[in-house]
């Protein structure tokens, strides 16, 4: 199949509980985390263009701190973030020149080439559809004080994750319903897909393919990735 698809990869975030620094600039395995996300990308068979949606400051502190241009990862295309991520997802998703986007937050560094082409593939037959992962974990509902209100069934439930593809037009009539209904702020774009009355389809991935939020996140991604360098030499 020739390529067909728009990647759009989010990395304008202000990375709060990193310190306030942008995450998609902070070293991993001696490399900036944005590195990663977007290899994958580049490197996938689907990916027609790949967009880099991140601020001018920071595309400088990628220059002077890693010696690298979006370009040197792939990028066709740099469009500047907005102000919260979902008008972020939007500025890079207009600028998207094929018919299927997948958008992907560039702080989910341990994606793989298999998971973006099941999303792909998934995509294309339904319309829409995300990386997710089947929720293991018992679920509490909290209470008053701080004890436990109930036992909240798990089955059925899963931890949303990126890449998240689309119908390039599905998902841009998304965002304009929810301009226009509603008043809060989506947490990713299968909310706002939800909002307008699409269903996505999941796409079971592995827990690796988790958000580097806290340092202690960015230590367990190194060692992921230690461990999988070791297992590629061996």
């Amino acid at each position: 199949m020739s390529p067909d698809i728009t990647a759009v990869v989010l990395a304008a975030g202000q990375g709060r509980r990193m310190g306030g620094t942008n995450k998609a600039l902070l070293p991993l395995a001696g490399r900036p985390v944005l590195h990663y996300s977007m290899t994958a990308f580049a490197q996938c068979p689907s990916v027609a263009q790949l967009i880099l949606v991140m601020n001018d400051a920071d595309v400088l502190r990628l220059q002077e701190q890693w010696q690298m241009t979006p370009a040197d990862l792939g990028a066709d295309l740099v469009v500047p973030g907005g102000a919260e991520r979902w008008l972020s997802s939007l500025a890079g998703c207009q600028m998207a020149e094929h018919a299927v986007v997948l958008v992907h937050d560039a702080a989910r560094a341990l994606i793989t080439a298999s998971t973006i082409e099941a999303v792909a593939a998934a995509t294309r037959k339904h319309g829409a559809a995300l990386a997710a992962h089947p929720l293991a974990d018992t679920l509490k509902r909290e209470a008053a004080g701080g004890k436990v209100a109930e036992t909240v069934a798990r089955e059925n439930l899963w931890c949303a994750q990126t890449p998240q593809g689309f119908k390039r037009d599905l998902l841009l009539r998304a965002f304009t319903h929810w301009q226009q209904n509603h008043d809060h702020l989506p947490t990713d774009e299968a909310m706002l897909a939800e909002a307008a009355g699409i269903a996505p389809m999941l796409v079971a991935a592995p827990s690796s393919n988790f958000k580097l939020t806290t340092p202690a996140d960015l230590a367990l991604a190194e060692s992921l990735l230690h461990v999988a360098a070791s297992t590629d030499h061996a």
